[in-house]
């Protein structure tokens, strides 16, 4: 009884009245109802209208536009197959132009031959072969350059080129090489070193090959008795030797010179790669 008329004699307790908190500096950040709010010079620099905001499908446009052009391989048509040939049909995206919002705008078609025989988009068709006959190892001066000539259907001629063919399923670069190069020549070719897959016609084909550079070593009998002609190539077979592929030795020094003689005497066309070497090799003469 006594504790109720005490508590009825005491005025009210004053409230205080709640005052939000203000930062010292906008440099500052204050903490209200626990959650943190960005001070003011910051909220200033993010409504700065320079400053570019990006939703998450902008962002995945902006990516995809920084792929392009790229092939669509979902749509690719086959024209027509041979055994050894593939003709396709690719569709490639390119950039949209500026304000065109109509994906089928850039949607392209492009032609390409493909070897039957290629395992994957990557993997690689061919060796090329840049041998090096060494007559004399103190006399590069003497050095031969081994080619081949044989009759190609496509150009209806003969051609000048550098030993080459295709990569066996599974099979090493230089191990196709080495295969290649004895089969075409009859030569044992050492391999010096083996080059990135190169594109010999990326307007009209995928197809890739290796170069690989060897030496012929001219103190092995087998390569002494192969260059005298005292014993006969038999890797020759099918149509390789329908064609009368042969082995032809050109200088090294003086190669341009000696494929312009050639072209102007029998009428032969010369592989691309081995005119764009001649004429590096020129260059440096």
């Amino acid at each position: 009884m006594q504790n109720t008329a005490i508590q009825k004699a005491l005025p009210p307790a004053e409230v205080e009245e709640e005052k939000p908190v203000v930062a010292a500096t906008t440099e500052d950040a204050a903490e209200i109802n626990g959650q943190k709010e960005t001070t003011g010079e910051t909220a200033k620099q993010s409504a700065t209208p320079e400053t570019e905001v990006l939703t998450a499908d902008d962002t995945d446009i902006k990516t995809e536009n920084a792929l392009l052009p790229r092939v669509d391989f979902d749509k690719t048509e086959t024209v027509g197959t041979t055994r050894w040939m593939r003709l396709e049909t690719l569709s490639y995206h390119v950039p949209p132009a500026e304000g065109d919002d109509d994906a089928t705008n850039t949607l392209r078609k492009w032609d390409r031959a493909v070897r039957t025989t290629k395992q994957s988009e990557n993997s690689i068709d061919a060796v090329v072969i840049l041998a090096i006959l060494k007559n004399d190892v103190d006399d590069p001066t003497k050095d031969e350059i081994v080619c081949v000539k044989q009759f190609r259907p496509p150009v209806d001629a003969h051609t000048i080129e550098l030993p080459a063919g295709l990569i066996d399923r599974n099979e090493d670069v230089a191990d196709a090489a080495r295969r290649e190069f004895e089969e075409e020549t009859g030569y044992v070719g050492e391999v010096v070193d083996v080059l990135p897959a190169s594109y010999l016609s990326p307007g009209l084909t995928n197809e890739s090959a290796s170069l690989v550079r060897m030496e012929v070593d001219m103190t092995l009998e087998r390569n002494r008795l192969i260059h005298s002609g005292q014993m006969k190539n038999s890797g020759l077979a099918g149509c390789e030797e329908d064609r009368g592929l042969e082995k032809l030795l050109l200088p090294r020094v003086g190669l341009l010179e000696a494929l312009d003689d050639l072209q102007r005497r029998e009428g032969v066309k010369v592989f691309a790669a081995l005119h764009s070497l001649a004429l590096g090799m020129s260059v440096g003469e």
